[in-house]
């Protein structure tokens, strides 16, 4: 009759030990997914930075090979623009490689008029990423890079 009695008071799994388990399993599926999304939003942060690098580095590398057109300053405290004109020069100045080099700039952040199938560089946010060159003084020079992101 022991045998028969322990049978009885153990005749398995409780509902609350259940319940118990589906909401441990529930919180660590919803801390999983919310790494995931955090681990995507940082990961667009990181190629945001690395595409304005690039941008910057270009426009550096473009005003290098220009140094005429630096030292005339055709480059001082520029912006990029939707409204930029491209230049139609065949042998250009150094006013209008700079000119140029502005629109070419301004192509890879806004959507220029008469361009169809624009993917901007920069598109975190609402408001399109700016690029803009900052006379120091002297021979110095600094680009800027905004863009906004979702958070």
């Amino acid at each position: 009759m022991d045998s028969h009695a322990s049978r009885k008071s153990q005749s398995g799994v409780g509902l609350i030990e259940v319940l118990i388990a589906v909401v441990v399993m529930s919180v660590g599926f919803l801390a999983a997914a919310r790494m995931q999304v955090e681990g995507m939003r940082f990961s667009q942060s990181a190629y945001y930075q690395s595409q304005a690098h690039f941008l910057a580095n270009d426009m550096i590398d473009r005003m290098r090979s220009n140094i005429q057109g630096v030292l005339d300053g055709e480059y001082d405290n520029q912006s990029t623009s939707s409204s930029a004109v491209r230049p139609g020069c065949v042998d250009c100045t150094p006013a209008e490689v700079a000119r140029l080099d502005l629109f070419d700039w301004s192509a890879s952040l806004h959507p220029i008029a008469g361009t169809a199938g624009f993917i901007p560089a920069l598109q975190g946010g609402t408001s399109p990423a700016q690029g803009r060159i900052i006379a120091i003084g002297g021979e110095q020079y600094a680009i800027e890079m905004t863009w906004t992101e979702v958070i």
